[in-house]
């Protein structure tokens, strides 16, 4: 299973306590054309380092991995994007993966949508 997926499951697992998400929403690598909600947020999960560390015998012993999910959020969302975004954050505490940063809103250039990136921290061992 890659990183992205590992991420996908703990939200999906989680799913009835990011209020207004749908799993169908919850994406890995790229959004599908056909995903055109205009109600809930679209996810959408990617890899940004996945790096050997942690040296025993010259060998790694675990992987510095960090993943990132960007959140579009519909243009008449009309639920807390702040509480949203902190349950998803404490999930993802809960499974070990830390924020180490948060863009804070922002407008797509393109179709003017509100989204936020987040970048998380991660140690997995034993490889």
């Amino acid at each position: 299973m890659t990183l992205a997926a590992d991420v996908r499951s703990v939200l999906v697992e989680q799913i009835e306590k990011l209020d207004g998400v749908a799993a169908v929403n919850i994406h890995t690598y790229t959004i599908p054309p056909t995903d055109k909600t205009d109600d809930k947020p679209v996810f959408l999960i990617t890899e940004i380092a996945n790096d050997e560390s942690g040296y025993g015998n010259n060998n790694p012993t675990n992987l510095a991995q960090k993943p990132q999910i960007q959140i579009y959020y519909p243009k008449d969302y009309s639920l807390s994007m702040d509480s949203l975004e902190n349950n998803l954050k404490r999930l993802m505490r809960i499974a070990g993966y830390y924020c180490f940063s948060d863009t804070g809103h922002f407008m797509s250039p393109d179709d003017q949508q509100t989204m936020v990136t987040m970048k998380f921290n991660h140690s997995k061992g034993e490889i």
